[in-house]
């Protein structure tokens, strides 16, 4: 097999993974909740990891990656709401701000480009794992404080790719930052310019 296909196919196997995280919520078992979940979130540090090492980026590769995304934090939130009822009650507030955050690139993407924006910024990256890493401590009944301050990460996150939409009319590949977006948008600026 091809090695670029390697990103793609570890993609491919976080999304089969969750019927399987949920089938685990939906039987009440914590352990191969957690151990599924695990798999599915280290795949998605990977596939990114090994889309920069084999230089194997692509649009589909970013859709993918994407959609794979929503779909482990569908799951995940599922099985927690179903495993740790008391945990989400509680955090609800905090939950319900991280999605807000997520879903408001998603549907402004949806109004101003026509499709779902897939910059994978820098902040979305450091988001997501303090989200997964936080999930420790706030199931294992500890503190809830880093899960906080993720979710607060999420928010800054969020905020960035919604200015990243607003900077650039039309849809791009990967954009790492509000920096890199400003230097797209002079460089598209300067070369439709007319010289004198």
């Amino acid at each position: 097999m091809n090695p670029k296909r390697w990103p793609n196919l570890l993609t491919g196997t976080r999304i089969a993974l969750a019927p399987a995280v949920l089938t685990a919520a939906l039987a009440g078992s914590r352990p191969w909740f957690v151990a599924l979940l695990a798999a599915a979130l280290l795949t998605d540090a990977l596939d990114g990891f090994l889309a920069r090492r084999l230089n194997a980026h692509s649009e589909f590769g970013r859709k993918l990656d994407s959609a794979a995304d929503y779909l482990t934090l569908v799951t995940g939130l599922s099985g927690i709401a179903l495993l740790w009822p008391d945990i989400m009650r509680r955090e609800l507030p905090w939950i319900a701000t991280g999605l807000a955050a997520f879903f408001a690139v998603v549907v402004y993407g949806f109004i101003r480009l026509g499709r779902a924006p897939c910059y994978h910024t820098w902040a979305a990256k450091v988001g997501a794992v303090a989200c997964a890493f936080s999930l420790i401590p706030l199931l294992a009944g500890h503190s809830a404080m880093p899960f906080h301050v993720a979710i607060v990460v999420q928010v800054i996150a969020g905020i960035e790719e919604l200015a990243i939409v607003l900077l650039l009319p039309n849809h791009e590949g990967a954009v790492a930052t509000l920096w890199h977006a400003l230097r797209l948008r002079r460089a598209r600026h300067s070369a439709s310019s007319p010289s004198h």
